[in-house]
């Protein structure tokens, strides 16, 4: 388990220890497990967490009015995994991606809608196949790779925030986490 002081000091401005502190642990525990367990055990946090309101600080709920806004919440001292709040107003969607890294997700506050697709290899771009309202509790997880295409984002009228980790440090949050693919 994660020390209270390693928890704290990457803790960015004041979210409840408990909460982060056990999240953390919960995902840290999941790294260090046998990659069988790991997706139902990093669900299984996520779930939990999202269902907490004081998750997040005010701060790390503020929207952009450009973008859906990346809140990094907790790094792993050890470079295992990243956790984020992402925080998207009505209107906002990221572009249809694929992960360099495993990656999953909860909705927190109200609702998300993600169109999942196919990766075409002859004309190398994504088809879509369904597109699916993620409600409030709605938890997810994905591997690395191009199995796995989505679209994420918000069709309501109302702002919304999603919990986000990826199997990343850090510092390469922007540069290692989403490939762009084009989509037919």
């Amino acid at each position: 388990m994660l020390a209270r002081t390693a928890v704290q000091a990457l803790t960015i401005t004041g979210n409840p220890v408990s909460a982060l502190e056990d999240l953390a642990a919960d995902i840290g525990a999941a790294c260090e497990g046998p990659w069988a367990l790991m997706e139902r055990r990093v669900m299984a946090a996520l779930a939990r967490a999202a269902a907490d309101p004081d998750l997040f600080t005010p701060a790390q709920r503020i929207p952009s009015p450009d973008c859906y806004a990346r809140h990094v919440v907790y790094g792993d001292p050890a470079g295992r995994f990243t956790i984020l709040s992402l925080v998207w107003m009505p209107g906002q969607f990221s572009p249809p991606h694929a992960h360099q890294t495993w990656c999953a997700y909860a909705v927190c506050d109200n609702t998300l809608t993600e169109t999942e697709y196919a990766f075409d290899r002859a004309t190398m771009k994504a088809l879509p196949l369904r597109t699916v309202e993620r409600r409030a509790g709605y938890c997810t997880f994905g591997e690395a790779g191009l199995d796995q295409i989505h679209r994420l984002g918000n069709a309501g009228v109302l702002p919304a925030v999603s919990l986000h980790v990826y199997g990343v440090e850090s510092g390469r949050i922007g540069t290692h986490v989403n490939r762009k693919v084009d989509a037919a």
